[in-house]
Parts: structure tokens; C-alpha cells; sequence
């Protein structure tokens, strides 16, 4: 017998199924394979009604103008919720749930957007717990998965598919597939409220090398075109160096810049970017065309007018050992060909590059001109020979793998000839994939830099070369670069409509929502880790300094001071020359299988250790930290001069409309009984000056 079922019905039935699976399995949720509770009403929005979808209500905080809540075709079934505005809106689609107090739950959901800019974006979260929000989603975004664990702290739960958020938003934003669960018991933080730091102030100290602070500028993106360099702006001085990127660069003090590359200089040819007349060549890393018109010159005129420091990697890749040494006699040289062509190039005077490096990455199979460690070991030798044989006076570094295997044979052979061995690392590998991970996934990776330079501070005991050697640790960021199909080996063909998708696609590197307190804090724990063993480390690059991931966002009318560039900043001008000892006890914060204690420190004094300025980070994103301090053996008390860095959010940024919502403020830090709060997601540079006995 055949039963015949109307379209109306099975168009009602199969909606039901499609709102049951989304209920069982919370659609893709961390937690999926348990099967939780979703304790949201309609969390797919398949059950719509005739003023949009049943028990969510749309909402505006400023006039609603031309504000539209719309019902839009689902990620994985009929329908999503949308919220678009031309004009900028505030809004959002909420609904009211009930929950037990005390208890942890994550909150999660996926996010598309279409050209969002203003305000934080679109996220999802909690409006009568104003701390408890998702990472943020702007720009253009295919569905993204946002999440955040929180402990709830009343019955009654107001959620928000808020578009805006703290100011208006325009474009179009889309949500779907939210799920409100218990969360996993690894994701339950552990009471992380108190800490404590005791401070050493009869040990000896150590003297940093300010190197710690440098900086890194590759032919990328906008780094220099478009970034430092640009002739054709109205806001550039006559050498076509904009003068508001300059301005903005000497606040960071940063003693010195690593240049050309990165990857790109294993395919750059010093000589195309000197003199009168230069030719376009082919950028083969990154499958565009090189101007030339910036080179090495114009380098450095940029690091005289900066106050940088020029530290130059040569191309060890497809160049050769002569190419390497004609360099440095073009740079230092008095006499010789390449110093005569200098001084036709309008430069008599040597140009003093001090510190060179023989190499980027040439351990990778990714790098023009990959060498196994069997030819790179001897390839470093002779290299180094040449060029010392134009400048005996120069300090080299040379590229490495942060491992025995690579750097100890690495360290037999060329050894006697380096001052520095170059590292680099980026916890998130974006390369390929562009994701904004939340701020407890980034910030469990605090860490992680100390781990490494522990581990290559052993590897250079082993080798006998400590005290010798030290590491440049000259390209580092907590987000690695985004640029999909690429570097590559060979000259593209740049009217494929392939490899200009790809290239656009490094433009996902500007969005700047993800720029948050995630990288302030991060890039504090990295400088941190790097003055904690300021015997070993001598230099430390970010990478870059400007555009892409830098601290510092060029745009055509202005700049745009990233949460990290304030941390950088902080440290250039507020710490003090020398690093003391300090013992710190404090509670995890826990992350899935990750943790890190919630509170990092660094305490710093001038000469005769009589002023003190003390970093202290707190990587809770929503709790303060009760934080106990002890120099000497005793508890400060009192009031004491402090910069802080903190926003309203963990995933709070800067941008071209709010360029000034994370800044630094002056202010006074109160200890009584040594304790003093410090806010959540914060970094507090508090100074001391100690009382002669």
C-alpha cells in the first residue's frame, strides 16, 4: 500500500527532523559527539513565524534606521537569522533562557558575514553578562564557529546575535547552529583570582639587550609599498616615506630592523634595487612583481630616519657567495668596486651595516634554494669567510632549525664565525587556512615561546658555543602570515585568475578584529620570555613590524595603532635596563588540554637598583587577579604609578573608526598589605623606587 503525503507535509516534516538533528548534535559544537542539551529554544531557526522566528525577537539600541532583521537561507538546513544595515546599526536578535547559577557552560555558533566594518562586529553573546562574548567575526567571513565558556551567575540569560556591538556596524551578518551546553570539565577554569610575585632585590642583574625589541620589514603584501614607502601619498615627505608612519615608528623605539625577508629575499637580487635606473623583477616567493623601487638605499635612509639599526639578510637561496660579499662591500665598504658604486649612487659615506644574516629558513623545502643541513653547514662557512673577508668588523647570524639535529652540525662547522643563530616561530599556523581562534585557544600558547628558547638554550650548551653565541630569535608573532599557495619557487603567471585569488587573499591578514588583547598579552609573554634569559637572547624581530600581522596598521589616509604596538611601546619606554630575579606562584588557567598561569611577570631596574618598573600580565579574560607582591622580602604598600593596558572585552581591537578603543592610560596602582587588582585581560607596568635602608 503507497502512501501519499502532501508537499506541505513533508515540507513541515522534514524541518522537524532537520530541528531535531540540530538540537541532539549542537551542529558541529566542540561537544558534539556527547549529545548534550542544548538548552536554546529554536537554535537552527527552522520554526519561523510571521514576524520572523519563534522565541528570538529582534532588537536596536540606538534609532533602528535602516536596520533589517531577516530570516536567510541555513548553513546546514532551510534557514539562519540575518541583521543588515547600511546606515550602521546596534542590534540584535535575543532570546531569554534559564540556567542554573554557578554552573559552566559554553555558548556556541557560527557566524557568516559580508563586508562588516565599525564597532566589534558580529558575535554572539550574553547582554545581562556583558564579559561572557564570543571572538568577534567582521569583514567578509564564510560561516566561522565561535565559542566562549562561561560561569554563568544568575537564572536568567539574555543571548544576543548582536551585530555592532558598543557602537554601530555596517554590512550583513548571518547566525546559525547555536548551541548552549554544559561545558566540557576541562574547560572549567579553576579559582585564578590570586597570585603572587616575590622579588629578589639583593641578587645581582642582569643587563637586556634592547635588540629584544627589533623589528622585521619584508617585500610582503604592504609592508613596504603601501606601508613605509609610498612616493605618491599626500601624506609622505619628499624621500616618499610617509611621515605619519615614521612618527608613529620612533614611538615603538625600536633599535633594529631585519630586512629584505623572509622568504622573499631567497629569490632578491641586491643590485636590481640600487641606482638611477631600475627594472621591475619578478617577486617568485609571492608570485607578484618587485618595483625595485625601494633597495637597500632606501633602507637605509629609512632606519637614519627612524633611529633603526639596519640588520640585512642576504640572499642565500638562488645568490651566490660572491653576490653575499659585493653586498657588504657595497654597504661598508671604502675602496673597491661596490664602494665606488655606492659613492655614484649619491652615498660616499659607509653605510655601517653592522649585523648581517647568511639566510632565511634555508632549512625549508618551502625556501628558494633549500639546502640540507649536510651543504647548508659548509655553504654558512664559506659565506661567512667571503663577507668577513669585505668587513672583518661584522657580526653574522645564520638561519636554523631550533633543533639538535639541525643546529648542533650547524654549530661544529660554523661555530668560529657566527655571533648569533637565527630562529623563528608563529604559534598559529595561518599560512593556509585563515582562522581567528578565541581568546583562551591563543592566549594558552603564552608559553610556548619560553619552552622553546629553554630548549635551544640547551642546545647551544651542548654545543660548547653558549656565552659565544646568541639567538636571534628575528621573526616571531603569535599569528603566522596568511598566504595560501604560496611562497613558491618559479615566476607565476599573474593574469591567472588563480594566482590573483590567492594573492588577494592575503588581504584576510588586514581584518582588524583580529588583532585583540589576545596579541597584547601574548607579545608581552614573548618579551617576557626573551628578558628571562636576556644572557642568551640578543635580538628578537616582530614580524612584521608594519601591516600583515605588525603592530602598526598603514591605511591610505592615516594609521592604526594595534593592541600589540601599545604593548611594544610599553616595554621600549617603561622598563628599566636591567632584568631582576623574581619567583612566581599563581593558578592555572586552563584551556582544553592547555593551561598557563594566569599571571606572567618581568621585573626590571635601572643601575644602582634604586627604580623598579614590574610587568604584570593577567591572561584571565574576565576575572581580576588579586596580586600579591614582595620586593626584598617585604610586601609593598602604598600607591605607585602604573600603565595599564585593558579594554572592555578580551576581544577588543582597533581599528579605522575606533583607532583609539585599546590604549594605554596613566594611573596609580593601590597595594595594601602587598595586594593590589589587577583587571582582567591586562598588562600593568607599575614603578617603584625603592627607599634607601
Amino acid at each position: 500500500m503507497k502512501i501519499l503525503l502532501s508537499p506541505h507535509v513533508i515540507a513541515r516534516a522534514m524541518a522537524l527532523i532537520s530541528m531535531l538533528c540540530c538540537t541532539a548534535t549542537t551542529q558541529g559544537s566542540p561537544s558534539a559527539d556527547k549529545q548534550k542539551v542544548n538548552l536554546l529554544p529554536n537554535p537552527c531557526f527552522e520554526e519561523a513565524t510571521t514576524k520572523g522566528v519563534r522565541d528570538w525577537r529582534s532588537q536596536a539600541w540606538n534609532d533602528q534606521g535602516d536596520t533589517r532583521w531577516t530570516i536567510a537561507s541555513g548553513r546546514t538546513s532551510e534557514h539562519c537569522i540575518s541583521i543588515d544595515s547600511a546606515k550602521g546599526a546596534d542590534a540584535a536578535w535575543t532570546t531569554t533562557v534559564t540556567v542554573e547559577p554557578r554552573t559552566w557552560y559554553r555558548l556556541s555558533g557560527w557566524i557568516k558575514t559580508k563586508e562588516i566594518r565599525g564597532a566589534v562586529g558580529a558575535l554572539i553573546n550574553i547582554q545581562n553578562m556583558q564579559t561572557v562574548r564570543t571572538p568577534a567575526v567582521s569583514g567578509t567571513q564564510d560561516w566561522t564557529l565561535v565559542s566562549t565558556v562561561f560561569q554563568a551567575d544568575t537564572e536568567t540569560l539574555e543571548i544576543n546575535c548582536l551585530f555592532g556591538g558598543w557602537g554601530s556596524s555596517t554590512g550583513q551578518a548571518y547566525y546559525d547552529d547555536l548551541t548552549l551546553e554544559l561545558a566540557d570539565k576541562d574547560d572549567i577554569q579553576p579559582d585564578a583570582t590570586h597570585a603572587t610575585i616575590s622579588i629578589d632585590t639583593s641578587s645581582p642583574t642582569q643587563k637586556y639587550n634592547r635588540m629584544i625589541f627589533g623589528g622585521f620589514l619584508e617585500h610582503f603584501g604592504r609592508q613596504v609599498y603601501g606601508g613605509v614607502f609610498e612616493p605618491d601619498s599626500p601624506l609622505a615627505g619628499e624621500d616618499g616615506f610617509r611621515k605619519d608612519v615614521i612618527a608613529a615608528l620612533q614611538e615603538l623605539k625600536t633599535p633594529i630592523v631585519r630586512w629584505p625577508g623572509g622568504c622573499y629575499v631567497s629569490g632578491y637580487h641586491w643590485q636590481a634595487g640600487v641606482g638611477l635606473e631600475r627594472k621591475a623583477t619578478h617577486d617568485m616567493a609571492w608570485g607578484v612583481t618587485e618595483p625595485n623601487s625601494f633597495g637597500t638605499d632606501e633602507f637605509i635612509a629609512l632606519c637614519q630616519r627612524v633611529g633603526w639599526q639596519p640588520y640585512v639578510c642576504n640572499n642565500a637561496g638562488n645568490g651566490t657567495i660572491q653576490e653575499m660579499r659585493d653586498w657588504v662591500e657595497y654597504c661598508n665598504g671604502t675602496t673597491g668596486k661596490y664602494a665606488q658604486m655606492r659613492a655614484a649612487n649619491g652615498h660616499p659615506e659607509p653605510q655601517q651595516v653592522q649585523i648581517w644574516s647568511i639566510g632565511n629558513e634555508n632549512w625549508g623545502s618551502h625556501e628558494i634554494g633549500y639546502k640540507p643541513i649536510e651543504t647548508w653547514a659548509p655553504f654558512v662557512v664559506e659565506a661567512a669567510k667571503a663577507m668577513k673577508a669585505a668587513d672583518p668588523t661584522i657580526k653574522l647570524s645564520a638561519a636554523a632549525l631550533p633543533s639538535r639535529e639541525w643546529s648542533l652540525p650547524l654549530l661544529k662547522a660554523a661555530g668560529p664565525y657566527l655571533d648569533y643563530i637565527s630562529i623563528h616561530a608563529y604559534w598559529l599556523p595561518l599560512w593556509q587556512k585563515q582562522e581567528t581562534p578565541d581568546y583562551l585557544t591563543c592566549i594558552s600558547y603564552s608559553e610556548q615561546p619560553e619552552k622553546q628558547i629553554t630548549e635551544f638554550i640547551d642546545v647551544l650548551e651542548e654545543s660548547g658555543y653558549r656565552g659565544k653565541i646568541e639567538i636571534a630569535f628575528d621573526e616571531w608573532s603569535l599569528r603566522g602570515w596568511h598566504h595560501p599557495g604560496f611562497p613558491r619557487k618559479s615566476v607565476q603567471d599573474y593574469d591567472d585568475p588563480k594566482v590573483q585569488a590567492l594573492i588577494k587573499a592575503r588581504e584576510k591578514n588586514d581584518i582588524a578584529s583580529q588583532y585583540t588583547m589576545t596579541d597584547a598579552l601574548f607579545s608581552a609573554s614573548f618579551l617576557n620570555a626573551c628578558l628571562r634569559h636576556a644572557d642568551d637572547v640578543g635580538m628578537a624581530n616582530i614580524a612584521p613590524i608594519v601591516n600583515t600581522r605588525g603592530p602598526l596598521f598603514v591605511h591610505p589616509t592615516g594609521v592604526v595603532r594595534r593592541t600589540h604596538f601599545h604593548t611594544m611601546a610599553m616595554y621600549a619606554n617603561e622598563l628599566e635596563p636591567r632584568v631582576g630575579q623574581l619567583k612566581r606562584k599563581a593558578s592555572q588557567l586552563r584551556h582544553g588540554k592547555r593551561s598557563v598561569p594566569v599571571i606572567d611577570a618581568i621585573a626590571t631596574a635601572n643601575e644602582s637598583g634604586n627604580r623598579w618598573a614590574i610587568a604584570l600580565i593577567n591572561r584571565h579574560p574576565s576575572e581580576p587577579v588579586a596580586c600579591t607582591v614582595e620586593m626584598g622580602g617585604k610586601l609593598l604598600n602604598g600607591v605607585y604609578p602604573a600603565t595599564i593596558l585593558t579594554a572592555d572585552s578580551p576581544d577588543a581591537y582597533n581599528d579605522i573608526a575606533t583607532p583609539n578603543r585599546v590604549t594605554p592610560k596613566k594611573t596609580e596602582l593601590t597595594f595594601r598589605k602587598g595586594i593590589a587588582d589587577l583587571p582582567p585581560h591586562s598588562l600593568v607596568i607599575v614603578r617603584v623606587r625603592m627607599k634607601s635602608e
